[in-house]
């Protein structure tokens, strides 16, 4: 075992190491836990502060402990930014009622469950908030209290908790004043309710952070220190996947807060707390696609239109259809712009697991935008960081198999797990066509292992009377008949067994498909190698 003088030595250093450069300190308490589970040495609980007076909030839901002397005296601030003397009292009144919001908020209207009770070790049964002199741009801290489990023996164990927030957010805070603690609170409150409720799923930490940024604007939607994070997302975008783990301490998890905003907006905030109720169990990626199938849809499906929403921001922004703040977002950034000609180019690149690559793709006078997209949500279950292959073929003249984006922009996506992936092309800011590849496995053998074709019908009313034809390169029929829907990886295919209507397997060499409902005809075709 490692002495615990050690233990506290070592945590001292992550306190340096994460508090200076972040919005929100909860992060270094769970790498304590995580350190403590890998070197299986025992953790040391921090001692509460200790100031000198504490008042309840007019709901009696919250315990304020404060100082009105020394360093961590309260303060409001004046419009430049600086502390109005003896003002500490009006600091304290102001967070009592904000507090109360939030919980009138989070708890009795989203229906979050109220964070657990710590048995009196703030001096009562109410939450406790500690206004400190925190520092360093930091705007609070959620301190899991690790030598009180609720739930010792589970791999997410669940934890009361207490909070510290800065004292004036003044000087050195990049949003000042009552907004960024009205922030702070929203966001601490729900890390409090997180990781008492659903438990400190520790590898996962940046969707707790996506989701505790995401409630900022939700509880307080003319509070905007979220769109402060979301830049860095947007500057970047083509390498942040949506459910990877830190990459920096910019990318804790902040950045991609507007996944949680767009799920809200989209389906109300009983989609967040339907997803902590699973992640009692789960972790976030399974805990999100059980949630999203409940709801007749999924994580792929849901994440291909949030790549379109983010499309949508500055110039091009409808706070309507997309973001209410997609104004103030900047632009996405473009992972190449490409100039066509005459001549067919290729692009080839790899994506990792939900992310989305931007093209912006100039020919003639017409500019289109490619969105390509994996969402491959077995790897982002493992979140295994694997990068997976993609090809765009394009030219500004019509020929080879190439699909029409315009009259001067040709393209074709060509994956080889065609069910991971979604491409969408948009002209003149609107959609011209969302391409999903046709079907797979192509080149296609009946007789082999995966000895059935599935044919993309996310586009059509697919039903129990959805006619299937195959043709031969000669155009002779081959098989027709009725299918069956199928669902993989969140997405509707169309099954065919690569027999004709006779029971027999058909022979090598390239074949026609039509897809057909009552309004929609999918057509594309295949080869067969046996």
């Amino acid at each position: 075992m490692v002495r615990a003088s050690s233990i506290i030595l070592l945590f001292v250093g992550f306190h340096v190491l994460f508090a200076q450069d972040e919005k929100c300190g909860t992060i270094k308490y769970v790498n304590q836990l995580r350190i403590s589970k890998e070197q299986q040495v025992d953790l040391v609980a921090e001692s509460r502060p200790v100031l000198h007076k504490s008042v309840l909030s007019p709901s009696g839901k919250f315990r304020i402990h404060f100082d009105t002397s020394g360093v961590h005296e309260s303060a409001m601030l004046t419009v430049t930014g600086n502390r109005i003397p003896n003002s500490y009292l009006q600091y304290v009144d102001t967070l009592s009622k904000i507090l109360d919001s939030v919980w009138r908020a989070e708890i009795d209207t989203y229906g979050f469950n109220a964070p657990p009770g710590d048995a009196g070790r703030g001096g009562g049964d109410e939450y406790d908030f500690y206004v400190m002199e925190l520092g360093g741009g930091l705007f609070g801290e959620t301190v899991p209290e690790y030598d009180y489990p609720l739930t010792p023996e589970k791999p997410n164990g669940q934890y009361p908790s207490y909070i510290r927030i800065e004292n004036d957010f003044g000087i050195g805070y990049r949003t000042k004043g009552i907004a960024a603690m009205m922030a702070t609170c929203a966001h601490e409150f729900h890390h409090a309710i997180q990781v008492g409720g659903s438990g400190v799923w520790f590898d996962d930490f940046y969707f707790y952070e996506i989701s505790a940024q995401a409630m900022e604007p939700t509880v307080f939607p003319s509070v905007k220190d979220y769109i402060n994070d979301l830049k860095t997302y947007y500057q970047d975008i083509s390498s942040i996947p949506l459910f990877q783990r830190r990459l920096s301490s910019i990318t804790a998890g902040y950045e991609r807060a507007i996944w949680g905003v767009f799920l809200m907006k989209k389906f109300g905030t009983d989609i967040m707390k339907d997803i902590w109720n699973e992640m009692r169990t789960l972790r976030p990626v399974q805990s999100s696609q059980n949630v999203l199938i409940k709801r007749s849809t999924s994580l792929q499906r849901e994440f291909t239109e949030f790549a379109l929403w983010n499309f949508y921001t500055d110039k091009r922004a409808d706070s309507i259809q997309y973001f209410d703040d997609a104004k103030r977002f900047p632009e996405i950034t473009y992972t190449s712009t490409v100039p066509l000609g005459v001549a067919e180019q290729s692009i080839d690149k790899t994506s990792k697991s939900f992310l989305t690559n931007y093209y912006r793709v100039v020919s003639k006078g017409d500019t289109a935008f490619f969105l390509v997209s994996n969402t491959n949500y077995n790897d982002a279950l493992n979140i295994s960081g694997q990068a997976f292959p993609y090809s765009i073929r394009m030219s500004s003249m019509a020929g080879n198999d190439l699909d029409k984006i315009s009259s001067n922009v040709f393209a074709r996506f060509s994956v080889s797990d065609a069910q991971n992936w979604k491409f969408t092309s948009i002209l003149h800011g609107s959609i011209t066509q969302q391409i999903n590849v046709s079907c797979f496995p192509n080149p296609f053998n009946p007789g082999g292992k995966n000895g059935s074709l599935l044919i993309n019908a996310d586009n059509v009313n697919l039903t129990s009377s959805t006619e299937l034809y195959i043709y031969s390169s000669a155009m002779d029929l081959v098989y027709s008949g009725t299918v069956q829907p199928t669902l993989f990886s969140g997405k509707r295919f169309a099954v065919w067994n690569g027999r004709d209507n006779k029971g027999n397997i058909v022979s090598s060499g390239v074949y026609f498909y039509f897809l057909k409902d009552q309004e929609t005809t999918i057509r594309g075709k295949f080869a067969v190698i046996r």
